[in-house]
């Protein structure tokens, strides 16, 4: 996991980043930029690995009480979007929804002491939606 110090420099250049991309948003709300070129050089870049090294530093000095997240049934893991664990997946129940979708009720237990508890939607894809069940030393 990076460091404090690590999260706040990520963190700063994110910032600068995403106060841009407000700036050039449409009156539909969406903002784009094509080609690298286009945005300006005073602007930093963040890499997907550093926005997901964020979100693992967030995940662990911030417990979330709700959180959406990944699934790789392969390492029975809980990760984030670029693939770094957040903690390990049981699976329970498997049952059908409305629409003939196949949904997994699955129990984490996190990296960052928590368990939590929710649904992994297994026939729209690889994420899951789960709730803080309880933290380490919680009674």
């Amino acid at each position: 996991m990076i460091t404090p110090i690590k999260a706040n420099e990520i963190q700063s250049r994110l910032s600068v980043h995403e106060a841009w991309i407000d700036s050039i948003r449409g009156k539909n709300g969406w903002a784009c930029y094509n080609k690298p070129e286009e945005k300006p050089a005073h602007i930093p870049d963040v890499s997907n690995e550093e926005r997901s090294a964020l979100e693992v530093f967030r995940f662990c000095t911030n417990i979330p009480t709700a959180y959406f997240l990944y699934i790789d049934e392969r390492r029975l893991a809980a990760i984030t979007w670029t693939g770094e664990k957040l903690g390990d997946v049981s699976f329970g129940r498997k049952w059908r929804d409305n629409f003939g979708g196949t949904r997994v009720s699955i129990k984490v237990y996190a990296i960052n002491g928590g368990v939590y508890h929710g649904t992994y939607f297994k026939s729209s894809g690889n994420y899951a939606r789960v709730r803080l069940f309880k933290k380490v030393g919680a009674a």
